[in-house]
């Protein structure tokens, strides 16, 4: 049995009308991402002509003042997590699959798990990218191996207590949230 076989049947059955809800949910997270990468986009290239146009490096002390297009990236893959987020709580949803739809409780199994890997995946990624990183700008015999797996377990570590605290509280949410609207329904 394959892997996706073995994952829908712990799953269980899939709910069409929150697989629709929730791919509207998404929707608008794409088009907040899609529209906001743009416009850091451009704002970096206007950033660009401009220091080339007044001779005024950016990458320097004369451009330590400048918001980067970067930093303002961040901000918008931020928002654009966030939003289907919290449009998907207000709504009631936890998950399309009829497992994790219909809870009453937090699943703390289920969301010990989705933190364990979400910790791991960061902790391994800033391990190698790190380790990449220092390889390109360093070389090779001047890695800090050491310091750069301590980095890693302490991403670990702080990714795994955030994903708790937020799996627990979304769960929550979404949970208090669909028995507000199934009483209000019932009314």
């Amino acid at each position: 049995m394959s892997l996706r076989k073995k994952w829908e049947a712990a799953m269980g059955p899939v709910d069409e009308r929150l697989v629709a809800e929730s791919n509207r949910t998404y929707k608008v997270g794409y088009i907040v991402l899609v529209i906001g990468s743009l416009l850091c986009c451009y704002y970096g290239l206007m950033l660009n002509q401009v220091a080339d146009v007044t001779d005024t490096p950016i990458l320097t002390a004369a451009g330590a003042h400048i918001f980067s297009p970067s930093n303002l990236l961040l901000i918008v893959v931020f928002i654009g997590a966030l939003i289907p987020l919290i449009m998907q709580m207000r709504a009631g949803i936890t998950d399309v699959h009829s497992r994790y739809a219909e809870v009453k409780t937090i699943p703390w199994g289920f969301v010990a798990l989705t933190s364990l890997a979400i910790g791991a995946g960061l902790g391994f990624l800033s391990t190698g990218l790190r380790i990449l990183a220092e390889i390109q700008i360093v070389g090779v015999d001047r890695v800090m191996w050491f310091g750069d797996i301590a980095i890693g377990v302490v991403y670990f570590t702080l990714a795994f207590i955030v994903g708790m605290i937020a799996f627990g509280a979304f769960f929550h949410a979404a949970i208090k949230r669909r028995i507000t609207l199934e009483r209000d329904l019932e009314e």
